[in-house]
């Protein structure tokens, strides 16, 4: 077995290698013509930090274990699989049931293209959302046989289910939930003016290509307002800066299925006395993180001396997105520079001068610019003026040829797609289009929240964008403009509250630049876990040292070994052992004894 150390860091290649306690199930080759969806399970275990071997068959199951199938069985393989279960070993159903049905004790329904699921609030989940998620695909379920609904489809058709067969149990996903991950991350091809809102607030169809025009949520059923703000007023007219609050993306869908999917490995961990580590997203003690960026757009000086003004009271590094054509001059850039700020690029496609269009040639030909203009050479992030986007995944290609390896394109450009337009406070490596050399971009996606507190997003929205981002440990991630910090006093009060909201919630405030070093380092710590008589040992391996690194464990184990620290934290809801230690390069090994 081979996988990329990038997308997962701590699969085990290895015959001889520890056992890990997830095993992920893979079908054959993907359909030619559509995403492979079932694929995103390496990346979505992968940015957990969580250990797995693969098999596509009859390879032997790790007895009371887990196994994560993405994919159909035969009626021979389902056979193995019942036996494996009635044993203690605990079955996560994500693929088409196919021969499963009886095993996960459901009669499958009629196929659901995209709904809203409600989760019941019951013992299995730690943590669920306030109301409906939307889910893109999937099949209505109908339980017998001692299956337990977890979760409803809008018309109360099971969606998600549990069984137990014999000492194991089937979880059973009708939810697409792979799917419904990488659908909202990445939404559909972008080739044409997406459809507004019908209560006028987000009125993407403006006649420029963009991220949203592509989004998979639904405007109209999967936003609400800000908490405590009144209804949105009959005759709302769009306007800057907003006369109101409007409705928002208030949850981030993708987060809450990642999440879900992983609540139910821990649950079947717990079922099976499983011991299954996973990496902590940030250094250890940090539930979640803050960026902020700055667009500098117009390049005129006195807004750039006014951005830098408004950064220094804000104490925050921010990752300034320079934008082609002219620019601020040299002292300015040296300036930015001098504060500690990072020179990103601010790709201008919008057909206002020379090089200002879609495609390779000018992207190449605007870095080359920002690297002769701010003096830095080695240039990691961009984030597209005004959101611009064509395609899929195109546009990440031309960034893996420039080394660009993270980019924050992805976000709101109007008042009411403000929030979670893309479902998502995580970063994350997106999955390749149909027919593609690869199975994922080789860039990260940092996904953009709102722009321009009190100007071109409501200042109602910070904390709900905040409480989010802290529910579900990722980054939260600030706009503001150069002209508006400048012109604007109301926005340059929020931008230097915000950046105090977000340090008294315990959330530092990291550059992209920062941020991309950190996931790919943490993502060559490679964990293992073995029995030990009657202990286990785990172990953390490394090429390059790593410091703060986070090892999440069950609460009722006791660690002996190298220097470290255990603190109690709650992740995702549920109370974890947080083993906070400074790897070496090499290999580190603890005694976990129960």
């Amino acid at each position: 077995m081979t996988v990329s150390t990038r997308l997962s860091p701590t699969s085990a290649d290895s015959r001889t290698a520890p056992a890990p306690a997830v095993t992920l199930w893979e079908g054959a080759a993907p359909d030619a013509d559509r995403p492979s969806f079932p694929a995103y399970a390496r990346e979505l275990l992968a940015h957990a930090g969580i250990a797995f071997r693969t098999t596509a068959g009859r390879a032997e199951l790790t007895p009371g274990g887990i196994t994560l199938l993405t994919t159909s069985v035969t009626a021979d393989e389902a056979g193995v699989l019942s036996a494996w279960v009635a044993g203690g070993g605990c079955l996560l159903v994500t693929g088409d049931l196919g021969q499963l049905a009886r095993l996960a004790g459901v009669v499958p329904g009629e196929a659901v293209s995209t709904a809203q699921v409600t989760l019941r609030d019951c013992a299995f989940w730690s943590q669920v959302p306030g109301r409906a998620l939307r889910a893109i695909g999937g099949r209505a379920l109908a339980p017998v046989d001692g299956a337990e609904a977890l979760a409803t489809w809008a018309d109360g058709s099971a969606a998600i289910t549990v069984r137990h067969h014999g000492a194991g149990a089937v979880v059973t996903f009708g939810v697409d939930v792979l799917q419904s991950v990488v659908r909202i991350q990445q939404g559909y091809p972008v080739h044409a003016d997406g459809a507004p809102a019908a209560d006028g607030t987000a009125p993407i169809d403006d006649g420029v290509l963009k991220a949203e025009d592509g989004a998979a949520l639904d405007l109209d059923a999967d936003r609400q307002m800000p908490t405590g703000q009144p209804a949105l007023a009959a005759d709302f007219r769009h306007a800057y800066p907003p006369p109101s609050a409007v409705p928002m993306f208030d949850q981030p869908h993708a987060d809450w299925w990642r999440s879900l999917l992983l609540q139910a490995l821990w649950w079947a961990a717990q079922e099976g006395g499983s011991v299954v580590p996973w990496l902590g997203y940030w250094p250890a003690g940090v539930a979640a993180i803050a960026h902020m960026s700055h667009d500098s757009d117009g390049n005129k000086p006195e807004d750039g001396l006014a951005a830098l003004a408004a950064f220094a009271e804000a104490e925050v590094a921010v990752t300034w997105c320079q934008v082609y054509p002219g620019g601020y001059g040299r002292e300015i850039y040296e300036q930015i520079t001098a504060a500690g700020h990072e020179h990103a690029l601010h790709y201008n496609a919008m057909d206002d001068a020379d090089l200002a269009t879609w495609g390779w040639p000018q992207l190449r030909a605007q870095y080359a610019w920002a690297q002769a203009v701010t003096g830095r050479e080695d240039i990691v992030s961009n984030k597209n003026h005004y959101t611009r986007w064509e395609g899929w995944d195109e546009f990440y290609t031309w960034c893996e040829r420039l080394g660009i390896e993270i980019d924050q394109s992805r976000g709101p450009s109007k008042q009411g797609n403000v929030g979670f337009p893309f479902g998502t406070a995580h970063v994350s490596f997106p999955l390749a289009a149909p027919g593609a050399e690869t199975g994922f971009r080789d860039v990260l996606n940092l996904p953009l929240h709102t722009q321009d507190l009190a100007w071109a997003g409501h200042v109602a929205t910070r904390d709900v964008i905040l409480d989010a981002v802290q529910a579900q440990h990722g980054v939260a991630h600030f706009l503001f403009h150069g002209p508006h910090l400048n012109g604007k006093p109301l926005t340059r009060a929020a931008c230097i509250e915000v950046a105090a909201e977000a340090r008294r919630r315990g959330m530092p405030w990291w550059t992209s630049e920062r941020i991309n070093t950190w996931e790919r380092t943490r993502r060559g710590v490679r964990i293992e876990i073995s029995r030990g008589g009657d202990d286990w040992l785990l172990s953390a391996s490394t090429d390059v040292p790593v410091e703060g690194a986070a090892i999440l464990l069950p609460t009722d184990v006791r660690v002996s070994g190298p220097a470290h620290s255990v603190a109690e934290v709650v992740r995702h809801g549920r109370a974890f052992a947080e083993l906070a230690v400074d790897l070496p390069a090499g290999t580190s090994t603890w005694t976990l004894t129960r």
